[in-house]
């Protein structure tokens, strides 16, 4: 199932409806936890100096 939405032709997330839950769970854990830690570093990297190193 594409993510609606948006006006990319190229659907950005793609669900698949016959997985498991717990799969599907840690996946969406997982792209959580990794927009987290971006938004973690771009909100350090302000307190910086900007350094690109940070990133």
């Amino acid at each position: 199932m594409p993510l609606t939405g948006h006006d990319c032709t190229v659907p950005a997330l793609l669900i698949d409806t016959q997985a498991p839950l717990d799969v599907l769970h840690d996946a969406a854990v997982h792209r959580i936890q990794v927009v987290t830690q971006l938004l973690e570093n771009l909100a350090f990297r302000e307190q910086l100096s900007s350094d690109a190193v940070v990133l």
